[in-house]
């Protein structure tokens, strides 16, 4: 006679629906696969399911108490999560990956754990464990605990160059993860920043700025080479928007970057509102990011000249490289 007695399984789910409160699943679900073992205990899994659940496989035990239950998924969410409860009560994520959780699309290698100042837990494979001595936790927000992406992004900025700083800066603005008076007054705030002085000059530079790219116009084609100031961001015709205007020349520079101009859509608006505003007699050049980083010299005499064919008084002499490049062609 057959006996009715089940036979035994490794079915994850009958283990689940007998050890598994949906308590405890909801949480599991929330970060991201990773458990602690106070978490386990606490919603009602005792020491034996743990222990059966790790050595079938369905669970894999990590560092410092913690339980992977989704060995088999992986992703950005689920390293900070295990960063998170790595660090314990009172951590925050910081660095690329607070940035990251604000919304910034960032690349994330090794997670910065900020922990307060009268613990250090040991740093474990991919995640840093540093102390806060600047009250970066005063301000940590969120269910994965990340701290202002204020503060974050002036710890990830004093370490890049100039350019991935704009970078960085204007796509905060754009997306209004910051303002730049919050980051002025964080640098300000700081005892420490690296680099402060260049910190400082690019957020005083940025006003209108709204790509790497501008900032290159502005600092490599403008004013390295003693043209006028123009108006940024303006609406010359209604539902457009210019990156530089020489208002009083009708002058109209257009910057190609990575942003807006990356898509057939983009490029068919850019051609509809070149075609008005040359209806309104006002001419465009358009310059990409090969032209501005590659060749500022070239850029900087075609503006130029433009703006002189239209009555500016200039003088225009260029830079030094300038004058070494146009030398006998009647330029300076």
């Amino acid at each position: 006679m057959r006996s009715s007695r089940a036979r035994p399984t490794n079915d994850l789910s009958v283990h689940s629906r007998r050890d598994v409160s949906d308590a405890l699943r909801s949480l599991i679900e929330a970060q991201s696969g990773i458990l602690t073992a106070d978490q386990a205990l606490q919603l009602g899994l005792g020491y034996p399911s743990l222990r059966r659940l790790v050595d079938q496989g369905h669970w894999i035990r990590l560092e410092n108490g913690l339980f992977d239950t989704a060995p088999l998924l992986n992703g950005f969410e689920k390293r900070a999560w295990t960063a998170y409860l790595a660090a314990g009560e009172g951590s925050a994520l910081g660095g690329e990956a607070a940035l990251r959780l604000h919304g910034l699309e960032r690349h994330v290698g090794p997670i910065e754990m900020w922990v307060p100042p009268e613990r250090q837990p040991d740093s474990l494979a991919g995640i840093r464990m540093r102390r806060d001595g600047l009250g970066r936790l005063s301000g940590r927000t969120g269910l994965l605990s990340r701290i202002r992406a204020v503060d974050a992004l002036v710890d990830v900025g004093q370490r890049l160059p100039t350019e991935q700083l704009v970078g960085l800066v204007t796509d905060a603005l754009r997306q209004r993860v910051v303002t730049l008076r919050a980051l002025s007054e964080t640098v300000e705030a700081r005892s420490r920043v690296g680099n402060r002085k260049r910190f400082d000059l690019v957020l005083g530079d940025l006003a209108g700025i709204e790509s790497p790219l501008e900032y290159a116009y502005r600092r490599d084609v403008e004013r390295a080479h003693g043209l006028p100031t123009p108006g940024r961001q303006v609406s010359v015709t209604r539902g457009t928007r210019s990156d530089i205007y020489y208002e009083q020349f009708a002058l109209l520079i257009e910057l190609d970057g990575r942003v807006g101009h990356i898509d057939g859509f983009s490029t068919f608006r850019d051609l509809r509102r070149d075609n008005v505003h040359a209806g309104l007699n006002l001419t465009t050049f358009r310059y990409g990011s090969a032209d501005v980083r590659g060749k500022p010299c070239e850029v900087a005499a075609q503006v130029a000249q433009a703006l002189l064919d239209r009555g500016w008084l200039g003088p225009y002499t260029g830079c030094p490289r300038c004058r070494a490049l146009y030398s006998g062609t009647g330029w300076g």
